[in-house]
């Protein structure tokens, strides 16, 4: 009978250790998606938290708040949007036709508000 209720205890605290590493995990993930995915997923990408890879439309770059802030498009062969970002340092090599990835949420009006803006080194070895 002792060897029951210790079995049964630690069934419930196994049980509670992985429902709580679970929701954890599920509000701190963060999906990977091209333009074209988050484009297709319409009013159901509002407001969650996405990261998306893309590049830099030419002509579109826009500083502002003196160099604290930027909107830009960013573009892939699916589709394209437009990006406001506000969070902190622009990478160096950051400029058009840079491959970005931005991690942020889809506003309602279909800007894309970036709190992390992150530009791909071109490969040196590339021919």
């Amino acid at each position: 009978m002792k060897h029951l209720r210790f079995a049964i205890a630690g069934s419930v605290l196994t049980l509670a250790v992985a429902y709580l590493v679970l929701t954890g995990m599920q509000s701190t993930a963060v999906y990977y998606l091209t333009v074209g995915e988050l484009e297709s997923r319409g009013p159901n990408a509002v407001g969650r938290p996405v990261r998306v890879a893309g590049y830099v439309t030419p002509g579109s770059v826009e500083r502002l708040n003196g160099g604290l802030a930027l909107r830009f498009t960013v573009q892939d062969d699916s589709g394209s949007f437009p990006v406001f970002y506000k969070g902190g340092p622009v990478p160096d090599i950051f400029g058009e036709q840079v491959q970005v990835v931005v991690e942020g949420k889809l506003q309602g009006d279909g800007t894309f508000a970036a709190d992390s803006l992150l530009a791909k080194c071109p490969s040196k070895f590339e021919s």
